[in-house]
């Protein structure tokens, strides 16, 4: 399970790609945005790729990846299929209790301690709507007093105990700054994972679903079509979603859980 997000690769990790079914062509092919967002760290738009399963089927589903760093600074690939649902009883290794995961269905980062190999680490979640998966980064990634500092130093202003507290559990919070309304907060899927919009907290909620709204009003994704492109079509459906779930045998169900690490 990894979480880091360091020392991010200027190439595309054509290798890891190519256990997708997208080879050194078709990356190089891929959209600008969808490059950029990878080497830099983000979370890409859905993409529709092909695994090669257990039994030699080939399982075609939608996913989204993102480009990290494990805790040796080397690059990793990571995962996130479609799900029916969020399932806290799947996603286990987080051990998530109802409330969390309600939390998370409404959209809120939760800040949870996280057993990982017997080590507890401090981590950030957030769920993706789009996938029903559970984004995650150690808090110790993101930097929230570094950002706080700096954002204080450039609007020239100074935040409460309780504010920052808030930021550092993972809630956004509203401020005025130079008399206008400025809300921050974590947004795991951003490269760093921490966003600051210009407007107060509807216009964060706003931008919050701005990307799911607009550019999958139907579930949009990218997908190579016969015109050997990348195009934007529809392709999530109930049938992909199903896959997503039953993509791996019970053997493989630990890496699925939290996402797939290649």
């Amino acid at each position: 399970m990894e979480l880091h997000n360091r020392n991010q690769p200027e190439e595309l990790p054509y290798q890891k790609l190519a256990m997708l079914g997208i080879d050194r062509e078709k990356a190089d092919k891929l959209p600008s945005e969808v490059k950029e967002k990878l080497v830099s760290g983000e979370v890409t738009p859905l993409l529709q790729v092909s695994i090669n399963a257990r039994n030699g089927d080939v399982i075609t589903l939608p996913l989204k990846l993102q480009m990290v760093a494990d805790k040796n600074g080397d690059p990793l690939l990571v995962a996130y299929p479609v799900k029916a649902v969020l399932d806290e009883k799947q996603d286990n290794i987080l051990q998530l209790t109802p409330y969390e995961a309600d939390r998370l269905r409404r959209g809120d980062v939760i800040r949870k301690a996280i057993d990982i190999n017997g080590e507890k680490t401090q981590q950030f979640l957030q769920l993706d709507p789009e996938t029903n998966s559970i984004i995650h980064k150690m808090v110790t990634d993101v930097q929230i007093e570094q950002r706080l500092k700096d954002m204080e130093k450039v609007n020239d202003i100074e935040l409460g105990t309780q504010q920052k507290q808030a930021v550092r559990e993972g809630k956004p919070m509203e401020l005025n700054v130079g008399g206008e309304k400025v809300t921050v907060g974590i947004d795991l899927k951003e490269p760093q994972g921490f966003k600051i919009v210009q407007g107060d907290m509807k216009e964060w909620e706003r931008q919050q679903k701005l990307k799911y709204d607009e550019l999958h009003p139907e579930y949009i994704g990218l997908v190579m079509t016969d015109k050997n492109r990348w195009e934007y079509q529809q392709v999530v459906d109930r049938q992909s979603r199903e896959r997503a779930i039953h993509l791996s045998s019970p053997k493989d169900k630990e890496q699925k859980k939290s996402g797939l690490k290649l």
